[in-house]
């Protein structure tokens, strides 16, 4: 046989042999097939997947290729039939895919399409604010970007996996209660374009801070998520109202604080409601509450009856005593069946400031309450007077031991000026130097405290001295003159001011804080000519006499023709007694 006969041989050989092999499987092919209950569905919906298979065997579906690495199931029957397998769609990105069933060595008996559509889904989908949603979406396009607005205003940015996934988080702002649009956009040719939408209702909700405390305590309640300048918003305790009218601001948030009221021990129920927000919509916070005291009021004067009211005690409890500043103030007490109780007490002389008010029983500890005491002026004798006059001033309720100042419309009462040990004042003193009339008169010691009461400065008129050299009238030859006046006697810290004015009133020379009754005034100030002088009194609070009475003098120079005709005169006299002289001679 020829070589060439022996090719021809060989490929008619295996042909009849692949003829053979393939012969099954294309009669298996002709008689299977697949189905799907829908054409498309997004990643991880649930399709039925119905097979038809020809003869007993192990078969296997396939997704997006008849491969190892496409297999998704693997079944075995018994002879041929109908199978309906539940098939998830898996994760992938958008487009259009085949499912295959084929045989256990993955050769393809027949397929059928399926196209995968773009999904977004929110978690949660309501909640109050600050909640934490996560958004995410599959079978986008690989690399495809994503941009998520709520109402209008993009929260946040993402692109696509391989896979079409992504995921962001977004945590809703202080924003008032209702429903809210998450935009989910795509980029498509350069453009974004909104391709879903998905709903997020804010809920109202309220929080304690802190969550558990003592009868007295004072606790901060905070709002979200009640509508825009909503009204008539209160809390309640046990549904009892503690606080109420409280203003909501424009994004639905509030805050106020309660003091918790006497109650028994153990957990209460905070609560809250508004105009539109209702109190079932809004979950309950719960409060522990654990022994303590309130006080009415927590600030006071010396003298003021202070109510104290004890809760979270025992039921039936005795032996509570209540104390300020460790001294009892109150007989022993008994707590009721809900172990509240209640007393009042006169606040005693203490100093400015915190003070502690403290309670406890036979079996519960000491509890306290911080009782502030006021500053007061409780009399100012006599209400009115003048700069000089002596005032007698009591107080309570300031600092211990301070230096004190007491300011007349700004200026300071003279002395050394002091508090007592407890806070009360008892302090006499001169009115300073300060203007006439109706005057508030301030009070404040060294470490603050103060208080202020009303004062009449009344105007004190000195004794006016009385002129007494120059006389009235009185002419002076130039040079040094003292002037010399009546004083005030019996007063001290006197002193005078001068005042001298020529003819036409005008005042030419004034001299003042003159200690003595009388002041040379030097020759050179006070040329020739009439003068009219006067004199007043001024004491260390800067009352003043009124003008003394006003006197004149004359200061005056020779002419010159009466000094010539004095040296003429004298002339003539020499002359006669020299004649005489020498008469007298010749004749003897």
């Amino acid at each position: 046989m020829s070589v060439r006969a022996k090719r021809v041989q060989a490929v008619i050989t295996i042909g009849l042999l692949l003829f053979v092999l393939l012969l099954p499987q294309l009669a298996l092919a002709d008689s299977a097939s697949i189905s799907l209950s829908l054409s498309f569905a997004r990643c991880g919906d649930v399709i039925q997947i119905t097979v038809d298979v020809p003869a007993e065997g192990t078969y296997r579906i396939c997704w997006g290729s008849p491969t190892a690495a496409g297999a998704v199931e693997t079944f075995t029957t018994t002879g041929a039939g109908s199978r309906t397998i539940p098939f998830a769609i898996p994760t992938t990105a958008k487009g259009t895919y085949s499912v295959y069933l084929t045989t256990e060595a993955y050769v393809e008996l027949a397929a059928a399409a399926f196209e995968v559509i773009p999904f977004a889904q929110i978690d949660p989908t309501e909640g109050p604010v600050s909640t934490n949603v996560t958004i995410s979406g599959c079978g986008f396009a690989a690399g495809q970007d994503i941009r998520v607005s709520l109402s209008g205003t993009t929260t946040t940015t993402d692109r696509a996996g391989g896979d079409g996934s992504w995921t962001l988080s977004y945590t809703i702002p202080s924003t008032p209660g209702g429903s809210y649009v998450f935009e989910i956009e795509v980029q498509d040719a350069g453009a974004w374009v909104v391709w879903m939408e998905r709903y997020f209702r804010v809920t109202p909700q309220i929080s304690v801070s802190p969550p558990s405390g003592n009868v007295g305590q004072t606790v901060q309640v905070t709002g979200t998520g009640f509508a825009s300048n909503e009204d008539d918003v209160q809390i309640t305790f046990d549904g009892e109202v503690r606080k109420q009218d409280i203003p909501v601001q424009e994004n639905g948030s509030w805050s106020a604080v309660i003091t918790i009221p006497a109650c028994q021990s153990g957990p209460h129920v905070i609560d809250a409601s508004g105009v539109w927000t209702r109190a079932r919509d809004i979950p309950d916070v719960e409060f522990i509450v654990g022994a303590g005291i309130l006080l009415d009021p927590t600030m006071a004067y010396v003298g003021d009856t202070i109510t104290v009211t004890g809760g979270g005690f025992l039921p039936g409890e005795t032996g509570i005593r209540v104390t300020f500043q460790g001294q009892t103030v109150t007989p022993v007490l008994t707590a009721d069946s809900t172990g509240s109780w209640e007393a009042s007490f006169d606040l005693p002389p203490s100093t400015h400031g915190s003070n502690t008010v403290s309670a406890r029983g036979d079996i519960t500890a000491p509890v306290t309450f911080d009782l502030t005491t006021l500053a007061r002026i409780e009399s100012f004798s006599p209400v009115e007077g003048a700069p000089g006059d002596s005032v007698t001033l009591t107080g309570s309720g300031f600092h211990g031991n301070q230096q004190l100042t007491v300011l007349f419309d700004g200026n300071p009462a003279p002395g050394d000026l002091r508090t007592r040990a407890n806070g009360d004042i008892v302090i006499t003193f001169q009115v300073p130097a300060t203007t006439v009339g109706m005057q508030t008169v301030v009070v404040r010691d060294g470490g603050g405290a103060t208080d202020s009461v009303t004062f009449t400065v009344k105007e004190k008129i000195l004794p006016s001295p009385a002129p007494m050299l120059p006389e009235d009238g009185s002419k002076r030859r130039p040079g040094e003159i003292t002037f010399r006046w009546g004083g005030i006697t019996g007063d001290t810290g006197i002193t005078y001011v001068l005042e001298i004015s020529n003819e036409a009133g005008n005042v030419v020379w004034s001299q003042s804080g003159i200690e003595e009754f009388s002041y040379l005034v030097p020759g050179d100030d006070l040329p020739h000519g009439t003068y009219y002088w006067r004199v007043k009194a001024v004491d260390e609070f800067l009352n003043e006499s009124l003008w003394s009475s006003r006197s004149s003098f004359t200061i005056w120079t020779v002419p010159t023709w009466v000094w010539v005709i004095v040296g003429v005169a004298v002339v003539i006299v020499l002359m006669v007694v020299a004649y005489r002289e020498t008469k007298f001679k010749v004749i003897e």
